[in-house]
């Protein structure tokens, strides 16, 4: 990797993602995203906003930086705003990838792509198929997993159409510092932090406890996605997970344990989806077996790092 650049840049992935490659790599980063300014604070990022459902644009910035690695991880990413507005899932998700990849071929460049995808193909899995493995048929139950299954498959067929060096990986729940409290543990800690803060009462809002979730940190993830690209077989997908399986029920317990506040637990019908599946659980075993990773940081650093990240997050006058 000489040129590398990454879609989704002021995203919390990418964020974690930049400080992977500055730190192990010496290659020259591009990324782009829709805010007006990138997450992490380096001198390695060459960041340019820029949305990803205009074309023109697109084929512009990839002519002009001619990347021969490419870390698509721009996308609507959750599963719930996908049932709010599944039309902007669809067209930030797909339509944003035929532009990219159109951009790439039309420039005539033989650049290696990594396409973030996601576990939510599988759907709901019966529990004799746990842990999954990427052979396991999909079987999406969002609008955000169609999209995902989508993305997949295009960029799939551009590998057996061009004979691009294709990587696609399917991450499980992915948690750690920086993480939008749109997402679980985020969301539990962020709470968390409020209550200490005495900026709300303390009460924990919460939806279905009983699921059970593969979850990993971010900073494991993204070691993932630069091994991959560096290591990957063409026209491959990765399941990026831990390899074991926690109820949300433990995961609040665990939060609430590195707290002294003294919190109730209040359930909150407005945060059940209309389609939530009971367990997902991956089998990392190609993973590590085609590359040589392994997760290296437990789920006690994620919870205790991400509550902290809330807790000068509020200090620092942050909100979301």
């Amino acid at each position: 990797m000489e040129r590398v650049l990454i879609t989704g840049a002021d995203g919390f992935v990418a964020s974690h993602l930049v400080a992977e490659l500055a730190g192990e790599l010496t290659c020259e980063i591009t990324g782009v995203g829709l805010q007006p300014r990138p997450r992490i604070k380096t001198g390695r990022l060459d960041y340019h906003v820029l949305d990803l459902t205009d074309y023109e644009l697109v084929k512009d910035l990839v002519e002009r930086t001619r990347p021969d690695a490419v870390f698509h991880l721009a996308a609507m990413p959750s599963v719930a705003k996908s049932w709010e507005d599944p039309w902007s899932t669809y067209r930030v998700n797909v339509l944003g990838q035929v532009n990219l990849m159109e951009a790439i071929r039309r420039a005539g460049l033989e650049a290696s792509v990594h396409i973030a995808c996601s576990s939510e193909e599988y759907g709901k899995v019966q529990p004799s198929d746990m842990p999954m493995t990427e052979d396991l048929p999909f079987s999406p139950c969002s609008h955000y997993a169609v999209s995902k299954v989508a993305q997949e498959t295009l960029g799939l067929m551009y590998f057996q159409a061009f004979s691009w060096r294709v990587l696609v990986t399917r991450g499980f729940n992915q948690a750690g510092p920086g993480q939008s409290s749109d997402f679980v543990i985020s969301s539990f800690a962020r709470q968390i932090a409020q209550i200490e803060a005495g900026l709300c009462e303390p009460f924990i809002k919460v939806g279905n406890l009983e699921a059970r979730r593969d979850f990993m940190d971010v900073r494991d993830t993204v070691r993932a996605y630069r091994m991959i690209m560096e290591r990957g077989v063409a026209g491959s997908s990765y399941n990026v997970c831990s390899g074991s399986a926690r109820s949300i029920e433990d995961i609040l317990e665990m939060l609430l344990g590195l707290s002294a506040a003294v919190i109730e637990v209040e359930r909150d019908p407005m945060r059940q989806r209309p389609s939530d599946i009971p367990l997902l659980l991956g089998d990392n075993g190609k993973l590590r077996r085609e590359t040589g990773w392994e997760p290296l940081i437990d789920i006690e650093a994620t919870l205790r790092d991400t509550l902290d990240y809330w807790r000068e997050h509020l200090m620092g006058g942050g909100e979301n």
